[in-house]
């Protein structure tokens, strides 16, 4: 009987080993880090690993001796890399001035230093596309350009143009070369740009240059400093450019430590395609060594591009590797930070250098390790990645299965819902598209689709919604008729409710919106207004914020569901109207104001009518209007601001008798005694919080 139970265990063990075998599973736990993309709204949220990695490369560098020993080197704070079109590998080792040169696997293919002119601390290399080997000799302030054998052509020195400074130091860090041959170089601390050599080798322009960062305090000072004192200011310059890669179409990518527009995309002509979109923001490091209350400021080092034009950026101190598409949409990014002097397969220390090859391999260089960390797409990434190349190549129904196998392994993949929208669009199933683009997150692409939309529906009801038209038109006019010449009322009167005081006091607002000098100033003297009428005001503009929050198009509103009507929204909302009448009433005090507290509170709350008058209309108008019509909307929405704007500022002007400066003061003080109100109670709340813990601590002491 146990010989029958050994062999019926050793059967079942091989049907599971059986088993496991016939489902394809991807190897999750042999990824060290974390993946996270963002949702449509820009949340952080966990995915698959889109890379895994794949190995390790020029840890040891072979070298042959004369007498035909070999001797293993390493790299020395190495650089830059470039992966050649035959997919060949080649590291900037500086300090020790030499390009080592590298096949696919690692093997060492040659080494280059020069022996004729040698190198000297080399911070960059590019192959260009017939072999030419371009090398940024940082330490002899040149640029060496060599045959792919790796024999002698030129150098390039110093740019001499009347156009180039005799300040200007030339110390060439990195650089490219476009399909024309021009030769964009990037020189350590320039702030005049990327230096543009034509293909002979003489200096053509400045190209790409940053712009001047200019603060609040900026502005300020150049209003009210004198010339002497603004020449005693420390002298405002664009930052620099760090780094630099080029796509097939000719795009130059560039690498800045700037607020904005920390990789550029620039065409020919120098445009920044890439203005408004600001790369690696709300990325923390989730590996355990950072696990710490301050945030290391992002600093992106690098940026590389695919064939498809995804750009891999890598953020040096937070260990952030980065995959955006080529419109600048995030796709996914990941961290792990290895321990200095360990390198563990999948970690970085210090990642200063990034490319990819024709297989979407992604080779990172590590400055600290002195090696070569390589990624492979998984079989999420490369889904994502083959979905993008059919889209920019048109085959939409193609790229639409990859995408729904892509929401398979992730269904908050935003990308893909975007993909699919615009698939859907593309084959003009204009509905589809647009609920495929709420989910996406895309405003502009939901506006295109109801545009779409709106004009098939005018198309097919054109004649009824003109025939509507005319029908009521001639119902205004007899009713307007048969009210004059019978002199009846098409709404009844309302006698009981117009006994009330509340709606006396109520309808006075419809006064103060024609007359507001004369409106306000009888709230004060003859009690137009009440606690109730206000109360009801208010409440009606609460009710119209929620109304308007959760009706407005997600053409003009586009937020999450959550989002809208939120209780922190209307918290925000009360707490600041209510800061404000205590504010305002308290400075009226003091500056000999003449209203009372009631004046104030009714005063503000009809300050708020034009958000009733307005905001409902504004929200029904939302699900009529596309993005084409946003001037209007917007006009509308701003006017309807101003309005109450004006309205508060002949508030406190009627009920306190002040002038229109003592008005505007009044204003000033109020606002800034709110500021501090509020600083007052965020004090007040932590340290009542340290409080509660410190008495919660000595109860937990006493007790034991």
């Amino acid at each position: 009987m146990h010989k029958n139970l050994g062999k019926w265990i050793c059967s079942l063990w091989l049907v599971c080993l059986i088993s496991l075998t016939a489902f394809p599973m991807e190897a999750i736990a042999d990824v060290p880090y974390r993946t996270f993309t963002k949702n449509s709204y820009g949340r952080n949220i966990s995915t698959q690993p889109a890379y895994s990695p794949a190995g390790v490369l020029a840890q040891e560098i072979p070298i042959v001796g004369d007498k035909g020993e070999t001797q293993y080197t390493t790299l020395q704070r190495p650089q830059d890399l470039f992966i050649a079109p035959d997919d060949d590998i080649y590291i900037a080792d500086t300090d020790n001035n030499r390009i080592v040169h590298l096949n696919e696997q690692g093997e060492l293919v040659k080494i280059i230093t020069v022996p004729k002119s040698p190198l000297k601390q080399p911070q960059g290399v590019f192959v260009a596309e017939n072999g030419d080997i371009y090398i940024a000799d940082t330490g002899n302030k040149r640029v060496v350009q060599l045959n792919s054998h790796g024999e002698w052509i030129r150098e390039i020195g110093r740019p001499e143009s009347r156009y180039v400074n005799e300040a200007f130091v030339y110390e060439p860090t990195n650089m490219v070369v476009d399909k024309r041959g021009f030769i964009y170089v990037v020189s350590k601390g320039s702030y005049n740009g990327i230096v543009q050599f034509n293909p002979e080798g003489k200096f053509d322009k400045f190209f790409g240059t940053n712009k001047t960062e200019v603060t609040a305090m900026d502005i300020i000072r150049r209003q009210f400093y004198t010339k002497e004192q603004l020449s005693r200011q420390v002298r405002l310059l664009p930052v620099t450019i760090r780094n630099i890669d080029i796509d097939e179409r000719g795009f130059i990518y560039t690498v800045s430590g700037s607020k904005t527009e920390q990789i550029k995309k620039m065409n020919i002509r120098g445009e920044n395609v890439w203005k408004d979109i600001e790369f690696n923001k709300n990325m923390r490091s989730f590996s355990d060594l950072d696990k710490k209350d301050d945030i290391p400021v992002a600093e992106i080092t690098d940026a590389s591009v695919d064939s498809n034009g995804n750009v891999a950026i890598i953020d040096k101190s937070r260990n952030i590797i980065s995959q955006y598409d080529s419109n600048g949409s995030l796709l996914f990014y990941w961290n792990g930070r290895s321990v200095v002097g360990k390198s563990l397969v999948g970690l970085t220390t210090a990642p200063v250098a990034v490319e990819t090859n024709s297989k979407n391999r992604l080779y990172i260089l590590d400055e600290a390790l002195g090696l070569i960390q390589v990624y492979e797409p998984t079989e999420f990434g490369a889904a994502v990645h083959e979905a993008y190349r059919l889209m920019q190549e048109g085959k939409y129904s193609e790229a639409e299965k990859h995408w729904e196998n892509v929401l398979k392994l992730n269904a908050h993949f935003s990308p893909a819902y975007e993909g699919l929208a615009q698939a859907a669009f593309f084959r003009g199933e204009y509905e589809r598209s647009r609920e495929l683009f709420k989910l996406a997150g895309d405003g502009e692409g939901y506006s295109d689709s109801f545009w779409q939309l709106r004009l098939q529906w005018f198309q097919a009801n054109f004649s009824t919604l003109a025939n509507s038209v005319i029908i009521t038109v001639i119902l205004i006019w007899f009713f307007t008729f048969l009210k004059k010449k019978f002199k009846f009322r098409v709404i009844p009167k309302m006698s009981r409710l117009k006994r009330k005081i509340w709606y006396q006091q109520a309808k006075h607002v419809f006064y103060i919106l024609k007359h507001p000098l004369d409106g306000f100033t009888d709230l004060r003297f003859l009690s137009k207004g009440g606690y109730t009428s206000a109360i009801i005001i208010l409440l009606l503009t609460i009710g119209t914020i929620l109304v308007k929050s959760y009706y407005t198009s997600f053409t003009f509103n586009p937020v999450p569901v959550y989002a809208k009507g939120s209780t922190s929204t209307l918290t925000i909302f009360l707490a600041t109207w209510l800061s404000w009448v205590v504010c305002n009433y308290l400075i009226g005090s003091i500056r000999q104001g003449e209203a009372r507290f009631k004046d104030v509170f009714v005063g503000s709350s009809y300050s708020l009518f034009p958000v009733i008058l307005l905001g409902l209309p504004l929200a029904a108008l939302s699900n009529i209007f596309t993005l084409s019509e946003m001037s209007i909307y917007g006009s509308i929405g701003t006017g309807m601001m101003l309005w109450c704007g004006l309205l508060f500022f002949w508030n406190i002007q009627a009920l306190q008798n002040y002038g229109v400066g003592e008005t505007v003061v009044n204003i000033l003080l109020t606002v800034l005694t709110m500021i501090i109100l509020w600083v007052v109670i965020f004090i007040l709340i932590g340290l009542s919080s340290e409080f509660f813990s410190f008495v919660y601590t000595i109860y937990q002491e006493v007790s034991m």
